[in-house]
């Protein structure tokens, strides 16, 4: 069986794979324009996204596609073919999500920033305690990452909802609603994280509607797609409630332009879309655990649904 891996590390998975994997014919390159042609042969593709999206229309063969990423929208261009499976590496981003999302609530219920400021003015002075326990936690979509980050959560004593397209409830979510509903779930929850995928459905849905909807003294994360948020809807946001705080790791566009006013304001802290890098150790894993059930003929998880996006 004939195995392509578009990488800019394509010859470290190839290392690190065809040993485990003998009885596959490896073809790699850093750039899809450096493939062969028996290269595109291949029945099964490892591939960044807009590396596939270069040739996938010239791979006959091709069954299985995996995306070294969790974002696929290079993929869902209407002038592509969808006749194949289609992965993604969701499953590896959940425990790194949470580690940046609760590097920053701990930081902010703890009260960093304070007492570093006080440790400047030589100052010994004791903050009233906050703590996570008790607050909700809202995920803005209930898919794998979010229900990490949920899990993460509750065993912090939150309280856990999720607001999804259907609205269908999952574990460890404590109530799942609609996005139609966002104003009975939003109104009480002090973290509202949203982890949406960029589709023609998500576009601009995190608008000025859905930021009335939110706490006064609401911290925001986007740690999904920049287009999911309308970001002058959230510049005012932000200029109303002075108390809130919005984290973004991700922007539209990326990055922002520099006299862009979010950049400026003060309680808006910006990282450049570092929140789950794609590490190539945890992508070969999944990788690699997935071949073998590819190779047993069983089915593969974390399959995306062309219809959706995700």
């Amino acid at each position: 069986m004939q195995i392509t891996i578009v990488t800019p590390q394509a010859q470290r998975y190839v290392e690190a794979l065809s040993p485990r994997f003998p009885q596959c014919q490896w073809f790699y390159a850093e750039q899809a324009s450096l493939l062969n042609k028996a290269a595109l042969a291949s029945e099964i593709l490892l591939a960044t996204p807009s590396e596939a999206a270069n040739i996938i229309t010239q791979m006959p063969n091709l069954k299985w596609l995996h995306s070294s990423f969790a974002g696929v929208d290079a993929l869902l261009k209407n002038h592509l073919p969808q006749h194949y499976i289609l992965t993604n590496s969701r499953g590896v981003f959940g425990p790194l999500m949470s580690e940046y999302v609760f590097s920053y609530l701990l930081a902010h219920t703890q009260q960093h920033q304070t007492y570093q400021y006080q440790q400047q003015q030589a100052l010994w002075k004791t903050q009233p305690g906050l703590s996570l326990q008790g607050l909700t936690f809202c995920s803005v979509g209930s898919g794998n990452i979010s229900q990490h980050l949920a899990t993460t959560a509750n065993h912090f004593g939150m309280r856990t909802v999720a607001l999804s397209h259907s609205g269908a409830a999952k574990a460890p979510f404590t109530q799942v609603a609609s996005f139609e509903q966002h104003k009975q779930i939003c109104a009480t929850a002090k973290v509202v994280v949203a982890v949406l995928p960029n589709t023609p459905q998500t576009l601009g849905v995190l608008n000025e509607k859905f930021f009335a909807s939110l706490a006064d003294e609401v911290v925001f994360f986007n740690v999904g797609r920049g287009d999911t948020v309308d970001q002058a809807a959230l510049l005012a946001f932000l200029k109303a409630k002075p108390k809130a705080t919005a984290i973004l790791d991700v922007t539209s566009p990326e990055p922002l332009p520099k006299n862009h006013p979010l950049w400026s304001q003060c309680n808006c802290i910006i990282t450049p879309h570092i929140a789950a890098p794609s590490r190539v150790s945890d992508i070969i894993e999944l990788f690699a655990s997935k071949l073998e059930n590819y190779l047993a003929g069983e089915e593969l998880t974390d399959r995306v649904d062309f219809s959706k996006g995700y």
